[in-house]
């Protein structure tokens, strides 16, 4: 028997449209939820109780913050002077809670440094065999270093993004593409995987070596 998947999600303190996030809960069944510093200001206006609440909290009103010290939902206060982002602290946090797989919320924004940063921190997971993946209203992003397919009728959006992340991808192929690669070293500093769309009933990528940020956009 399979076992079942333990899904973790991450609410952090970027962009979050309410609509979206309460139709993702509705369709996703949750085992563990985490509210990173203010992504508790967006859990308690959408009454989503976290099972986890992390942060130094201060970006969070202590009049919030105090109705979930009584609560079931453990609190985990860190100095606001440290070396990982609030983020990063849940991120590993659901590590620990044997996640299979994380999506987190609130990633991206306005902060392009922690857009950048929290796209960083998607090579945690991926290193220990965890599927990771930051999602808004637009895009979904993660990161690959195996060859993978992706279902034209399960696609986020209508356009594949491909990056390096790092120096380069060797023996990189694409098929099913509108853009079809064929055994090329993809290296960083080129654009040339941006904007690419799925023809076929499901596209491949292919590498060697490397890692692919793979962002699936809608617009």
């Amino acid at each position: 028997m399979k076992n079942k998947e333990n899904k973790i999600l991450i609410i952090t303190g970027g962009q979050v449209e309410d609509s979206f996030l309460l139709k993702l809960l509705e369709k996703e069944q949750f085992d563990v939820i985490i509210a990173a510093d203010h992504g508790l200001m967006v859990a308690d206006r959408l009454n989503i109780v976290p099972d986890f609440i992390v942060g130094d909290f201060d970006s969070v009103s202590e009049t919030v913050l105090m109705k979930y010290r009584d609560s079931s939902t453990k609190i985990m206060t860190f100095p606001r002077e440290k070396d990982k982002t609030d983020t990063q602290i849940g991120l590993e946090l659901a590590m620990k809670n044997n996640a299979s797989v994380i999506t987190i919320i609130g990633a991206t924004g306005s902060r392009l440094d922690h857009v950048l940063a929290n796209i960083h921190l998607l090579l945690l997971p991926m290193q220990n065999g965890i599927s990771a993946y930051i999602l808004d209203t637009n895009n979904k992003i993660y990161l690959r270093n195996k060859c993978f397919a992706i279902s034209k009728d399960k696609q986020y959006g209508n356009y594949i993004s491909l990056l390096p992340y790092g120096d380069r991808v060797s023996d990189l192929s694409l098929r099913g593409f509108k853009y079809p690669l064929n055994h090329i070293i993809y290296s960083a500093g080129s654009s040339l995987g941006i904007s690419n769309e799925i023809q076929e009933d499901e596209a491949w990528v292919e590498l060697a070596e490397g890692i692919l940020v793979v962002i699936e956009s809608k617009d």
